[in-house]
């Protein structure tokens, strides 16, 4: 999840792979799937960088998972990697963020695959 801020300064975290498409005009307009429409007070550049940082703790995080049991919990790992990537930006903006584990909606069409068919190509 990112975390925003609505125009009335309240805090929104937002799933990324549920946004659509992002506007300006002039206030920066995150469009979600089933048409929810969050006008929030970050450019879109600060959105994307979100994003992008977002999604690269997960795969660094992806990554670093071996076999052996780990000495912190996941949700350490993945805040210390977020905070590696966002860099002092994120502690600038808002020092409370809340960081969440990212989940699938239960209508995600890859749980409805059989395991052996994850790999195919479609």
């Amino acid at each position: 999840m990112i975390t925003l801020h609505r125009l009335n300064g309240q805090i929104v975290a937002i799933n990324p792979d549920l946004i659509t498409w992002i506007d300006v005009t002039p206030d920066t307009t995150v469009c979600l799937i089933g048409s929810e429409r969050i006008m929030v007070r970050e450019s879109l550049e600060d959105v994307i960088d979100s994003i992008v940082a977002y999604r690269a703790s997960i795969r660094a995080l992806a990554r670093s998972v071996d076999a052996d049991p780990p000495t912190e919990s996941v949700a350490d790992q993945a805040r210390a990697l977020r905070h590696s990537y966002m860099g002092s930006r994120s502690n600038s903006r808002n020092p409370e963020r809340v960081h969440v584990t990212p989940s699938y909606p239960p209508n995600d069409r890859r749980s409805s695959l059989p395991p052996d068919s994850t790999s195919r190509t479609r």
